[in-house]
C-alpha cells in the first residue's frame, strides 16, 4: 500500500500538469488562504531528486506568477470592498487588528508588503487592506512582484535543502515540510516582533514631536 501511494505521489509530481496546478493553489491561497500551496512547493522540490520530471525552474514560476496574481486579487477586493462594509469588520477586535495593520503599512508599507507573505495569513490580510487604503496601485505590484518571488524561492530552496535525507518518497516530504514549518514559525515570530519595534520606535517619535510642538506653541 505505502509503495503504491509512494508511486502515485512520485507519478502526479512528475506529471505535465503539476506546474498549472501549483500556479492554481498559489492564485487561490493569495486570496483565500486555505490552499496549502507553500507545502505543495515545499514538498516537490523536496523530492525532485527522486523524480526527473520535476522541474524547479518551472514551479518557480508557476508559485511566482500564481502568487502575484492572487496578492493582486486581494489587493482589489480591499479597493473595492473596504473595511467597514460588513458587522463583523467593526467588532472592536477586528477594529484594532485592521487599526494595527493601516499603521505598520503608512510607517513601512514596503517592508511590511515584502515580508507579510511570509506569514501564514498575513499576507492576505496585509494585501486586503492595502487595497482599502487605497495604497497606489503601482507601488503595490512592484512590491508584491518582488514579495511573490522571493516566496517561491524561499519555498523552493527549503524542500530543495532536505531533498535526500531519506529513501522513502513520504517521509522525506514529511520531514520537509517539518522542518519548513518550524523555519516558518522562527521567521513569522521574528518578522513581527521586528514590526512591533519599528511600530513603538515610530509611536514614540510620533509623541515626541507633539511634545516639542506644544513647547513650541507656548
Amino acid at each position: 500500500m505505502l509503495d503504491f501511494l509512494e508511486e502515485l505521489i512520485l507519478q502526479a509530481a512528475g506529471a505535465w500538469w503539476m506546474p498549472l496546478a501549483v500556479f492554481l493553489l498559489s492564485l487561490i491561497d493569495g486570496f483565500f488562504p486555505v490552499v496549502p500551496s507553500e507545502s505543495v512547493l515545499v514538498a516537490l522540490a523536496s523530492i525532485s531528486d527522486q523524480r526527473p520530471g520535476i522541474s524547479l525552474v518551472q514551479l518557480f514560476f508557476a508559485g511566482w506568477f500564481g502568487a502575484f496574481i492572487g496578492d493582486q486579487i486581494a489587493y482589489w477586493l480591499g479597493r473595492t470592498i473596504g473595511v467597514t462594509r460588513f458587522r463583523w469588520m467593526r467588532t472592536r477586535s477586528v477594529v484594532r487588528a485592521i487599526g494595527g495593520v493601516k499603521e505598520t503599512l503608512r510607517h513601512s508599507g514596503a517592508l511590511v508588503v515584502i515580508t507579510a507573505r511570509h506569514i501564514p495569513g498575513g499576507r492576505v490580510a496585509v494585501n486586503f487592506i492595502a487595497g482599502a487604503t487605497h495604497m497606489k496601485v503601482a507601488k503595490f505590484m512592484i512590491l508584491d512582484f518582488i514579495s511573490a518571488a522571493i516566496w517561491a524561492a524561499y519555498s523552493l530552496a527549503i524542500g530543495y535543502f532536505t531533498s535526500g535525507w531519506l529513501d522513502n518518497t513520504i517521509l522525506q516530504i514529511g520531514l520537509a515540510l517539518v522542518f519548513a514549518a518550524i523555519l516558518g514559525w522562527i521567521i513569522d515570530r521574528g518578522i513581527k516582533r521586528f514590526m512591533r519595534n519599528r511600530m513603538d520606535k515610530h509611536l514614540d517619535q510620533e509623541a515626541d514631536n507633539t511634545e516639542t510642538s506644544l513647547d513650541s506653541d507656548s
